[in-house]
C-alpha cells in the first residue's frame, strides 16, 4: 500500500493544493479556469500528439481493450440510466446525467498521470482509447439523450444531431488525438522546433491540469440532494470498475497491463466539466455536489483498488 501511496498521493495532493489555493484566495478563481483553459486547449492536446504521433498505428488502437472499456461504459451508463428512471423516477434529463456521472471518467486529467506513473509509457495508449470512448460515445449520447428531450415534439432531429456533431467535432482533446492518429499512419514528423515546442508543451499538462481540478472544485458549491449525488459517486467508483472487471474476465486475450489500466480508469472520478455541461440543461446542482463527493471518496477506493488487484504493487 505504501508503494500504491508513493505514486497515488502526489496527485491528490496537487488538486488539494489547487483547492486550498483558490479557497484561500491565494490565487482568484479565474486563475484556476485560466489554468483549466490551458490545460484543456494547449497542454492536454499536446501530450495527447505527442504521444501518439511517436508510435505505429496498429501499436495504439487495440479491438481488445476497446471491446472491454466501451462496454463497460456503456453497461455502466444503461445501469445508471436505469436506476435512476425506477428509482427516483426522474425525467429522461435528469436519467442521463446521472448514466454520464457512472460511466465518464476523468482519464485527460487524473488518467494520464495516474497510469503513466503506475504502469508505464506502453500503457499511456489505453488513456488515448478510454478518452475516445468517452469524447466519441458517452458525451454524445448524453447529449443526444438530452436534446432530444428538450426538443421533443419540435421536429428538430437534424438540428438536435447537428448541434452535437459541433460540440464533439471542436472538441480541441478530440482533434488533437486525429492529428495524432494521422501523424502516425503516415508516417510524418513535425519540424524539430515545433516538436520541442509540443513537448515543452506536453511537459506542463499533468500539473497545471491536477492544480486546476483542485482549483475548479472549491468553487462548486455543495447543496442539498446529497442522496442522489452520493449514489453517482457510489456508482461512478464502484460499479464502473466492477463492470470493467467483468468484462476483463470475458476477454482473457487482452494483454494484462492494458487490463490494469482498464481498471484504473474506470475506477476514476467522473470528468471535471460534468457539472458544466449539466448546469447548460439546468441540472448542475447534483452534478456538481457528485463531482466534490466523488473526487474526495476516489482517494480511497482507488488506493484500495489499486492494492485488492495487485496494480503498481513491486513484484
Amino acid at each position: 500500500m505504501l508503494a500504491i501511496l508513493a505514486v497515488t498521493a502526489p496527485i491528490f495532493l496537487l488538486i488539494a493544493l489547487g483547492f486550498v489555493a483558490v479557497r484561500r484566495v491565494w490565487m482568484p478563481r479565474e486563475g484556476a479556469v485560466a489554468m483549466s483553459r490551458y490545460a484543456l486547449l494547449f497542454a492536454l492536446p499536446a501530450l495527447l500528439f505527442d504521444t501518439l504521433s511517436k508510435r505505429s498505428l496498429d501499436s495504439i488502437l487495440v479491438p481488445d481493450f476497446l471491446l472491454v472499456y466501451v462496454s463497460a461504459s456503456l453497461i455502466t451508463y444503461g445501469i445508471g440510466v436505469l436506476v435512476a428512471s425506477l428509482a427516483r423516477r426522474t425525467s429522461p434529463l435528469d436519467n442521463a446525467f446521472f448514466g454520464m456521472g457512472l460511466s465518464m471518467s476523468n482519464s485527460s486529467y487524473i488518467g494520464y498521470p495516474l497510469v503513466a506513473q503506475l504502469l508505464g509509457d506502453p500503457a499511456l495508449i489505453a488513456v488515448v482509447m478510454a478518452i475516445l470512448t468517452e469524447v466519441l460515445i458517452i458525451l454524445p449520447l448524453t447529449l443526444i439523450l438530452t436534446e432530444f428531450h428538450r426538443e421533443r415534439g419540435r421536429g428538430s432531429m437534424l438540428r438536435t444531431l447537428g448541434r452535437v456533431l459541433r460540440t464533439v467535432g471542436t472538441n480541441p482533446i478530440l482533434l488533437a488525438i486525429g492529428a495524432g492518429l494521422a501523424f502516425s499512419a503516415l508516417g510524418w514528423r513535425l519540424p524539430v522546433a515545433i516538436g520541442r515546442t509540443i513537448e515543452l508543451l506536453a511537459g506542463s499538462a499533468a500539473v497545471v491540469a491536477l492544480f486546476a481540478i483542485g482549483g475548479s472544485l472549491a468553487g462548486q458549491r455543495v447543496r442539498g440532494a446529497l442522496g442522489p449525488a452520493t449514489a453517482i459517486a457510489a456508482g461512478k467508483l464502484v460499479v464502473h470498475p466492477l463492470v470493467a472487471f467483468g468484462m476483463l474476465m470475458l476477454v482473457p486475450t487482452l494483454d494484462p497491463t492494458l487490463g490494469q489500466a482498464a481498471l484504473i480508469l474506470a475506477g476514476l472520478p467522473m470528468v471535471t466539466i460534468f457539472p458544466l455541461i449539466a448546469q447548460r440543461y439546468d441540472q448542475g446542482e447534483i452534478p456538481a455536489t457528485a463531482l466534490v463527493i466523488t473526487t474526495l471518496l476516489a482517494f480511497v477506493t482507488l488506493n484500495l483498488g489499486l492494492w485488492l488487484w495487485g496494480i503498481g504493487v513491486p513484484g
